[in-house]
């Protein structure tokens, strides 16, 4: 297949995925919704987030690129347009892949800038990309994944960023049971929630035993349980007593528990609940760690320990979503003045992930194509970012690590 048929194909293709959200970037109308059709082709094309690289499919020459990246600029950041019945849309437009055993793995991350003096509503979060991470000016990002294990392919749902000091911020529980109740609607409920213990809490647990069929959360380990006895222990004791009197199954033991009431509201029926606890130890920073696993939904439903188990492992592609988008995506390096601005940039990102995964579903002669070759488009600008990068979105083998657009 030529690069020029190829880049053809895959242009086509993502006009028609952005035509239902009104985000035509050829023939569409000017305003913000073709400045977010031509960011998402920018990042699709290029593998970044930055205006300047995705102004380049559209500027003839050198002397236009500037004028094209203020009016991308502009257009993100205008204060008239509601973008939120747009974000829904992109939302749900993502989530009718979910199916009803997805991983869906949750996570909050940090957007570290702290040479964006100029950005509003900047908070503190720690840089990860430096050793002891310290503390910056940044914002905070909860995301949402979609992971299927059996094609290795691993897309964003939902990319929320946050701040301590913006107007009528009420909460981190807030901003994440807002996100996570907009995912379960966008879902149906669809797909297996994966938590690490940040999100143990009572809120989020609430949220989850009321909305939420299934879910795997891993508990701290001086969270309260009730055992099958009604005797309140914490979950470190209920572990203890499982693997001491209980029997082992796929390398794990089970324990029905429960939430006390008076730590998690709950309303009836409360659905059934098993801890279940891996029955060996890794090691994480040189120290050995055991999980402790709050089970919803699953046990006895055609699932078993060993499943479970694995389903969980899934919750560190969250994790790797969130190197990739830093490391690969350069999520970090955008070009944005407002807060409003990163808001739908993040969607933008949401929609260009959700766009590669469905090429590796849906368009696998293409998927493979693009696996092969690097693609370059001719142009007067010769830039060595605009490309398509080998490997798109290559699927990765069922135990290996996931991977988006890699920049070769």
């Amino acid at each position: 297949m030529s690069v020029e048929k190829t880049y053809g194909e895959l242009e086509e293709l993502l006009q028609d995925y952005l035509s239902p959200l009104g985000m035509r970037i050829n023939d569409g109308p000017s305003g913000p919704l073709r400045a977010a059709g031509e960011l998402v082709a920018g990042m699709v094309f290029t593998g970044s987030v930055q205006l300047t690289n995705a102004a380049r499919r559209t500027a003839p020459d050198a002397a236009e690129l500037d004028r094209h990246v203020k009016r991308l600029s502009l257009a993100l950041a205008d204060p008239h347009w509601d973008h939120r019945p747009w974000a829904a849309q992109v939302l749900a437009l993502q989530a009718r892949q979910v199916q009803e055993l997805d991983l869906l793995p949750l996570d909050a991350t940090e957007l570290a800038k702290p040479y964006a003096k100029k950005m509003e509503h900047q908070g503190l979060v720690r840089d990860g990309s430096r050793p002891e991470p310290p503390l910056v000016r940044g914002y905070g990002c909860y995301g949402a994944y979609r992971y299927r294990p059996t094609q290795g392919i691993l897309s964003p749902l939902l990319l929320r960023p946050y701040s301590q000091d913006q107007p009528g911020f009420l909460s981190e529980n807030d901003v994440w049971l807002n996100a996570l109740r907009q995912l379960r609607h966008a879902t149906g409920g669809r797909g297996i929630g994966l938590l690490d213990r940040g999100g143990d809490r009572p809120e989020i647990l609430a949220d989850l035993l009321r909305w939420q069929p299934r879910w795997i959360v891993r508990l701290q380990e001086n969270r309260a349980l009730l055992g099958p006895d009604g005797t309140r222990r914490s979950a470190l004791a209920w572990a203890r007593e499982a693997l001491g009197t209980g029997s082992e199954r796929g390398h794990a033991v089970t324990l029905p528990v429960s939430l006390p009431p008076e730590d998690v509201p709950q309303f009836d029926p409360v659905p059934p609940l098993y801890l279940l606890v891996p029955t060996y130890e890794f090691r994480r920073n040189g120290k050995p760690e055991r999980w402790i696993l709050l089970v919803c939904g699953l046990m006895g439903h055609h699932v078993g320990p060993r499943q479970v188990r694995h389903d969980y492992g899934g919750r560190w592609r969250a994790e790797g979503a969130k190197r990739f988008l830093g490391q690969i995506w350069h999520v970090e390096r955008f070009m944005t003045r407002s807060f409003l601005a990163l808001e739908r940039m993040l969607w933008c990102l949401v929609l260009a992930g959700g766009f590669l995964a469905m090429l590796e579903e849906q368009e696998a002669p293409l998927a493979e194509a693009l696996e092969s070759e690097v693609l370059y488009l001719s142009k007067r600008l010769k830039v060595p970012e605009y490309r398509l990068a080998r490997g798109i979105l290559a699927v990765a083998g069922q135990d290996g690590p996931p991977t988006m657009l890699v920049n070769a």
